[in-house]
């Protein structure tokens, strides 16, 4: 196992590069003079600019927190979404359509005006290239509207006007020199709503020209003359081609035969005086006689070229920090105050799967409610990183360290991160209990030592007495003295072999009866005091095996400790039914000879639901009475004598633990 005490991330430095990063994009953002949202397929306003917190037409305070604010309700004052008050939605277009759309809304501003704003939604996109939202930009086009609208009102009262003289044509002999003065009036007001509307067209806001059929250009606006760097001498009766490029090189969009209009929102290169090439946004549509046919076009365009490489930046910068995040080694969650995730890392989504929008405690502990003692709430509170360590339903322990930070939308989250340190625990428990088995070997060696002595001294001086005696009485009695204390000096000297720790990497050629006798001989008298009959069955001539002695008594005897525990627990007083049976033989798996023992107890058994996950380390059935870790430790060793541990159980009933060792050729070598 990899040693990564001493290999720590450094989180505070990852923490001020993603704190850096998101400064950079909020810099960026709010370098853009027009308003922008970011709004979520959710219809949430997820980030705004500062010009959109200038912007008079919100309807609170924009250094607020926004994060529960809705786009519709943040316009436009609405309780329901815009579609369903007969509004049209860019948001809704954008989601179906997969493209950027532009929509035109009155705004009542706080100010208690009502503006004409033109929006331009474009689709927002997950790494996946799933739509998460849109960015709408809005400008103020209400001077735009107020043009467009005086020119439609002269229209209307010219209209009315002729159409007044008109219907007094048949007076015209009567009143000749009246009709001539009206209309010579009538020309004038016409000569200067034209004046009116050409004014308006010099100076509305979006650049704006008109062709004859020939594509030759008839007249040219201020705007386009700002964004092109050409003067209206300079092109008027010119091609447009003296500034287009890709696609109307190849072919042209408006007159071409199968080109359908009006167009709306199409991107264009085009070619500046000074030889920059800049992205547009352009409408176009056909201009026609009274008698409907062709006789040019009207284009209008706005430079979208910043804006492009803005979006460019931003989505650079966030497949960056989404890389940086699914390439952490550790699991990272972001949650709420109310414990909702609202962030995983593909470590986490791997692990757990998609949980955004769940709690954390009902994906960490299975628990409906937040835990009683909750670390995020503690960080939270006291403003301070919290550390702490947790054991999922699955049995593994993690690592896990609560960072509060207040997020772009002004909300306080907690980040969280989680590392998997199962087997390093595993390893801790493992070598201390290593410690704690060649500490109780030492005490043992030394009780024995100290037993030896005196024992031996017991057995000789009854032996002598014994040789004297002639009572029958006095003979049984210092026959069993004698064979008791032989029985002691037995123990004694198992305890002295088990406390003998061999390197890790020691092995003999043992016989299996051997170390089954050994491990039964510190049990017996448990046992026998328990009541629990023992029934092994070791056939001769069975095949020796090569391994660590004293690894594979610590497996037994956790076997048989762990049977002793369940058949107490279902027979806490004596029965005929309190069996341990210990069975050997040889079976083949895998083509190759292995040496099998079967341990088995009718004690309570193994409930279905947890069997499989008796091996996991920290698991445990026996509640306090139990570490988690015997079964662990006894599957490693299995594992490191290149054998398997096996179990078989019925709730109830029984259970039978097989261990299969391979079982050593004529040379004494391992076959497996």
């Amino acid at each position: 196992m990899q040693d990564r005490r001493n290999h720590k991330p450094d989180r505070r430095k990852g923490n001020r590069s993603v704190e850096k990063n998101f400064k950079f994009l909020q810099s960026v953002i709010n370098g853009v003079s027009d308003p922008i949202l970011v709004i979520g397929s959710d219809m949430q306003v997820k980030l705004i600019n500062q010009a959109a917190r200038n912007f008079p037409a919100l309807r609170e305070d924009a250094d607020n927190d926004i994060a529960d604010s809705h786009c519709y309700r943040l316009l436009f004052g609405l309780d329901k979404p815009c579609n369903q008050v007969g509004r049209h939605c860019p948001l809704i277009d954008v989601l179906e359509t997969g493209k950027a759309v532009t929509a035109e809304h009155q705004i009542m501003l706080t100010t208690g005006e009502a503006n004409f704003f033109e929006i331009l939604a474009s689709p927002l996109l997950g790494a996946d290239g799933s739509a998460l939202g849109i960015i709408e930009v809005l400008r103020d086009v209400t001077e735009r509207h107020k043009a467009t609208e005086a020119l439609k009102k002269s229209h209307e009262e010219l209209e009315l006007r002729v159409q007044d003289r008109t219907s007094d044509i048949l007076s015209f002999n009567e009143a000749l020199q009246e009709e001539i003065i009206e209309r010579r009036k009538a020309e004038d007001d016409l000569s200067q709503a034209i004046e009116q509307a050409q004014q308006v067209y010099r100076v509305i806001p979006s650049a704006i020209f008109t062709v004859d059929k020939n594509q030759c250009i008839t007249s040219w606006n201020n705007k386009a003359q700002e964004l092109t760097g050409y003067s209206r001498e300079e092109v008027l009766d010119k091609p447009c081609s003296i500034f287009s490029m890709h696609p109307c090189q190849d072919r042209c969009g408006v007159f071409a035969c199968d080109a359908k209009t009006p167009i709306i929102d199409k991107e264009c290169i085009i070619k500046t005086k000074d030889g920059r090439l800049r992205i547009i946004s352009k409408n176009a549509d056909l201009l026609r006689d009274s008698n409907g046919n062709i006789h040019g076009a009207v284009e209008s365009f706005e430079d979208v070229t910043d804006k492009r490489e803005f979006e460019n930046q931003l989505r650079t910068e966030r497949d960056k920090f989404h890389a940086m995040l699914s390439a952490f080694d550790q699991g990272l969650h972001i949650l709420t105050r109310d414990y909702e995730i609202v962030f995983q890392n593909e470590f986490l989504r791997k692990l757990f799967g998609d949980r955004i929008g769940e709690k954390c405690h009902q994906v960490y502990k299975g628990h409906d409610e937040p835990c009683e003692n909750c670390q995020m709430r503690e960080a939270l509170e006291s403003k301070e990183i919290r550390r702490g360590e947790l054991v999922m339903d699955d049995g593994r322990c993690y690592q896990q360290s609560y960072v509060p930070f207040k997020d772009v939308d002004g909300e306080t989250k907690t980040l969280i991160l989680l590392r998997d340190i199962t087997e390093e625990k595993a390893h801790q428990a493992e070598t201390m209990r290593a410690g704690q088995l060649a500490s109780i070997g030492e005490l043992a060696a030394s009780v024995a030592h100290e037993i030896n002595n005196p024992i031996n001294g017991i057995i000789n001086y009854a032996q002598i007495l014994l040789d004297d005696i002639k009572d029958e009485v006095g003979i049984d009695v210092l026959g069993r003295v004698i064979k008791e204390g032989e029985r002691i000096a037995d123990i004694v000297s198992n305890l002295l072999a088990f406390s003998r720790q061999e390197d890790s990497d020691s092995t003999l050629v043992v016989e299996i009866g051997e170390v089954l006798d050994d491990s039964l001989s510190l049990l017996k008298h448990q046992f026998k005091k328990d009541g629990i009959g023992l029934d092994l069955i070791i056939p001769e001539e069975m095949p020796s095996i090569r391994l660590n002695p004293q690894k594979l008594q610590q497996v037994m005897l956790n076997l048989f400790s762990n049977a002793r525990y369940a058949l107490n627990l279902r027979y806490p007083g004596r029965d005929q039914n309190k069996q341990l049976q210990i069975a050997c033989s040889t079976v083949e798996l895998r083509g190759k000879r292995y040496l099998r023992t079967e341990v088995t107890d009718h004690g309570t058994g193994i409930p279905e639901e947890i069997i499989g996950n008796i091996f996991d380390p920290f698991f445990s059935s026996k509640g306090s009475d139990g570490t988690g870790l015997g079964l662990s430790i006894t599957h490693g060793l299995i594992k490191d004598f290149n054998g398997f541990l096996g179990v078989s159980s019925k709730e109830g009933e029984y259970t039978t633990m097989t261990v299969d060792l391979p079982a050593c050729n004529d040379e004494g070598e391992p076959n497996a």
